[in-house]
């Protein structure tokens, strides 16, 4: 069985470590999987790099959608409500000539925002392959947003989606609309990390229905170890007794990621006395990976920045070195963070949300407090630094987890299991079988500095295509905000960019012209195509009437008919009679009584 995953990146993100994880622990437990990227990061011959063709399609749009769009319609027009990543899904990689995929027994699908479009994506399902989604956000069945801030709208419509400001056109539920439409026969089974997003994909439009299994992530628990604290501090340069809090994003501005909550926790805690004395005596820190909110750099407790950590070992010795790890995300899958802290036997403060309860259990490995609640989440903060046994017995107790249920081999063979159901129960299987000595050829390694060309396909679904131009045009209009700032910096191209701006509005106006034209033509049309569907039902009930008083006259003139014959015999019977009275009796007597 060969089995291919499909993700944007190997290993540069959550969801991509999430993905390579479980393609890594796949290939540990013998099985044969490759994976297929459009960013490669790692140096590992099994995942495979796509590179996009010198041409697309059509490179105007390909330039409309992912340079004027997706920045001018979307990204700057995002409310106060959620500045989570919110992508359109165009334009797409082809991947579905390539002999790899066409050779793959089971393909799965997991981030693959900016990589993979609604158009390319049912080209890949017409293939007739079981599909496995793995869902690392709510992308896949939104109207576009990767998390939905407590929206529920992806239940039904998404129209007027909340996080989107300026929206007349309802551009996310032409999204929705066109994946109901273009999703609608695939052999499709959805695995998320978390109950909870297991939960809300089930409640989803797109999804309501399908198989969905619960399969939690997976992480090295032979690299991700714990070492002794004092010596995992000294690596990142603190004193072996100090009090380590620590904390991650990659994004520290990202509301979802809840770095304002986790200041207002740590402001609580700087005004006990507790704190205080930890303070004084130089005794606490706190600690970041990845970028954190200048907020939080100048709240009142010593700040160490760890940047961005590039190896598992460097990773591995921040849990190391904490006594605890924050994670204040206000909506969150199956975090990679939460199983890594657990895995190095530093137990975790969260807020009870999203797919946490499935890692934290509460005094167990870790402490949930309810969502917002800073001041709880301060006085949990205080309350664990207070207690050096608690914390050690949840770090154990949390390690232990880490091996029993997140190892690679763990999640591997969930899957397994899950991809040898589908491939048994797939109809096509032996048509893979057939073509064995094609897929031979196709599967093996490819050099590191190889990669595999595709065409990127810039067509885009009915519902969008409606609004296309209208969305496009809103998104220019917004442009010369953006060329002003530019304007000193560079002249020339700025110039250059104005003009064919210019023409392009043109073009455009023309375009919306001809379309409001056809569209008043469209409606003249349907309102005497309506007049005249009016008129043939008028006609249809009259000719009903005509062929019923037809029937009636036949009726009448059956009866007629049989009355015409019955006379007619009578007259017969009164000529034999007559003729028969004549031979009796003489002329004469026929006279006299006048019957001749």
């Amino acid at each position: 069985m060969k089995i291919l995953q499909i993700s944007t990146c190997d290993i540069n993100g959550g969801a991509a470590r999430a993905a390579y994880r479980l393609h890594r622990g796949l290939c540990e437990i013998g099985q044969d999987c490759r994976m297929l990227v459009r960013h490669k990061e790692s140096q590992d011959d099994t995942v495979v790099l796509v590179d996009a063709e010198e041409r697309p399609e059509n490179p105007n749009e390909d330039f409309f959608l992912s340079a004027i769009i997706q920045p001018y319609y979307i990204d700057s027009n995002q409310t106060e409500l959620s500045n989570t990543l919110f992508s359109l899904p165009y334009p797409g990689y082809d991947l579905s000539e390539l002999p790899i995929l066409q050779s793959a027994d089971i393909v799965n699908l997991h981030w693959v925002a900016q990589y993979q479009s609604l158009v390319t994506l049912h080209r890949l399902f017409s293939l007739g392959k079981p599909v496995v989604w793995t869902l690392h956000d709510q992308w896949a069945f939104s109207g576009g947003c990767h998390y939905s801030a407590g929206c529920e709208k992806y239940q039904s419509d998404c129209v007027e989606c909340p996080q989107l400001g300026d929206d007349p056109l309802n551009l996310p539920a032409a999204i929705l609309k066109d994946k109901l439409e273009i999703f609608k026969n695939a052999d499709l089974t959805i695995v998320t990390p978390s109950r909870w997003m297991a939960s809300c994909a089930g409640k989803s439009k797109l999804f309501k229905g399908l198989k969905i299994e619960v399969i939690p992530n997976s992480l090295e628990t032979n690299i991700y170890t714990p070492l002794p604290k004092p010596e995992a501090r000294e690596e990142i340069g603190i004193s072996p007794e100090t009090i380590t809090l620590l904390f991650g994003a990659i994004d520290g501005s990202e509301k979802r990621k809840g770095f304002f909550e986790l200041v207002n926790a740590i402001k609580f805690c700087l005004n006990e006395d507790v704190f205080q004395k930890l303070l004084h005596d130089d005794k606490i820190r706190l600690v970041c990976f990845g970028r954190p909110s200048h907020e939080l750099e100048s709240i009142g407790i010593p700040f160490v920045t760890l940047g961005h950590l590039d190896s598992d070992e460097k990773i591995r010795s921040a849990y190391s070195a904490a006594d605890i790890f924050l994670l204040p995300s206000l909506e969150d899958n199956l975090p990679n963070t939460i199983l890594e802290s657990m895995s190095c036997g530093t137990p975790v403060v969260a807020f009870d949300v999203g797919g946490l309860p499935d890692m934290v259990t509460n005094g167990v490995t870790g402490q949930l407090v309810p969502l917002f609640d800073t001041r709880k989440m301060g006085e949990t903060i205080i309350d664990l630094i207070q207690k050096p046994d608690l914390r050690k017995s949840m770090g154990k107790e949390g390690r232990k987890r880490a091996e029993e249920e997140y190892s690679l081999s763990v999640q591997a063979g969930r899957y397994s299991d899950l991809y040898k159901e589908l491939h048994l129960g797939n109809k096509s299987a032996f048509q893979t079988a057939r073509a064995k000595s094609a897929v031979d050829t196709a599967w093996g390694h490819v050099r590191k500095e190889e990669s595999l060309s595709v065409p990127v396909t810039t067509a885009i679904g009915p519902s969008f295509r409606e609004i296309y131009d209208q969305v496009l045009m809103k998104a220019l209009r917004s442009i010369p905000v953006a060329l002003n700032i530019l304007d000193g910096r560079y002249d020339s191209q700025v110039k250059d960019m104005r003009q064919q701006m210019k023409e392009l509005h043109v073009h455009l106006e023309a375009r919306l012209v001809k379309i409001h034209a056809l569209t008043g033509m469209l409606k003249v049309a349907e309102a005497d195509r309506a007049a005249g569907k009016r008129e043939i039902e008028g006609l249809k009930t009259i000719l009903a009437q005509r062929l019923s008083d037809i029937e009636r006259l036949h009726v009448d003139f059956a009866q007629s008919h049989a009355d015409i014959d019955k006379l007619t015999e009578w007259l017969k019977d009164s000529q034999q009679r007559f003729s028969e009275l004549r031979s009796r009796f003489p002329v004469r007597v026929m006279k006299k009584l006048k019957l001749i």
